[in-house]
């Protein structure tokens, strides 16, 4: 019998400055029956002595590194296949996992179904809780979901809030390792980000449920995202090339892939996007080829021709940069006083 009930996987590269709270959180909870999985991916801060401190402290963390940095894609695929567990939770290595969250996974996982899918707190970059908007509709609780026909395909997205319903956010994806290893990994998607999300479509595909776990298992820091450094054109065409690529390759029915097409488009709303064209305009990249991207995820034809006009104007965007600032401000603000409060007055977590 496997000793390995679930299998922590965190693939990391540069998060030396993090990673530390992300396995203090996990050690501090996993019993016998749970492994860590850490695949270094050639990183050149200080993770690997990071990860060395905690391996004496949690002899069941296995620590692998490689010797080049090969991508996120690459890395994902080399941590799950280094995991002994009946379950792996994939894990960001600047994430938290939250006290309960793993005794909660393991009750979980005794339904047996392929893939879980929980919610997320979103933090700021010190960890401090602002929101919890969940992947799926409000109304939407705890689920277990099949994809026999198209229609449930269907069903399925349009109760999507966000591209997390879709496994975009990996750190709230708990996937049974058989499940994985007999899905296809087609190499078309190394890459793209997201070959972890074709793997587990795939899944599902294929007769395989997923569970959704209405209440939020995870913190998520914000404010480091490791793409956005590669501007800001960059990180939004990873999910609109990404997703693009998957509803593509993986279905030839053009309502199902017109239905993973709406929910990108609904985490990513047009007037959001006029900062991609700002980027564009001041970079001087040609902007008929997102244009074009835009318009085959459905944006109608006024939301394009003002994503053009006020993301090209120096005056609005001037003014918008510190409205979007001072908007997200007030939202945290009224977030945080919107919590209940524990004892001593501090407001509790959001769950």
């Amino acid at each position: 019998m496997n000793p390995n009930r679930l299998s922590i996987c965190v693939p990391t590269y540069n998060f030396g400055a993090f990673i530390g709270e992300t396995l203090e959180s996990v050690i501090g909870q996993a019993g016998e029956n749970v492994e860590v999985v850490v695949v270094d991916g050639a990183s050149t801060d200080n993770t690997a002595e990071v990860v060395r401190d905690f391996q004496r402290r949690f002899p069941k963390l296995v620590s692998h590194r490689l010797p080049a940095k090969g991508g996120i894609d690459r890395d994902l695929a080399t941590t799950m296949s280094l995991a002994r567990g009946e379950y792996c939770w994939l894990l960001s290595s600047d994430d938290v996992v939250k006290n309960g969250a793993i005794d909660r996974v393991l009750r979980e996982i005794a339904s047996l179904e392929d893939i879980y899918l929980c919610n997320r707190v979103e933090c700021d970059r010190d960890l401090t809780p602002l929101r919890m908007g969940p992947w799926l509709s409000p109304h939407v609780g705890d689920r277990s979901f099949r994809f026999e026909s198209a229609s449930s395909w269907v069903d399925y997205c349009g109760k999507a809030q966000s591209i997390g319903a879709l496994f975009s956010y990996m750190s709230s994806i708990i996937v049974r390792r058989s499940a994985w290893d007999r899905a296809s990994a087609d190499e078309k998607f190394l890459g793209s980000n997201y070959a972890h999300v074709a793997r587990l479509l795939n899944i599902l595909q294929h007769g395989g449920r997923l569970k959704y776990i209405r209440e939020a298992l995870v913190d998520c820091r914000g404010g480091n995202d490791s793409f956005r450094g590669e501007g800001v054109i960059r990180r939004y065409l990873i999910d609109f090339k990404g997703y693009d690529l998957l509803a593509s390759n993986l279905f030839q029915d053009s309502v199902v892939q017109r239905a993973l097409r709406d929910v990108v488009r609904r985490e990513h709303r047009w007037y959001w996007l006029t900062q991609v064209r700002h980027a564009a305009r001041a970079s001087g990249r040609e902007w008929t080829d997102i244009d074009i991207l835009l318009r085959s995820f459905g944006y109608p034809g006024w939301q394009l021709f003002l994503i053009n006009a006020l993301g090209s104007s120096r005056l609005v965007m001037g003014a918008a940069f510190p409205i979007r600032r001072a908007y997200k401000r007030v939202r945290s603000l009224v977030d945080r006083r919107r919590r209940p409060r524990r004892a001593g007055g501090k407001p509790a977590a959001p769950r």
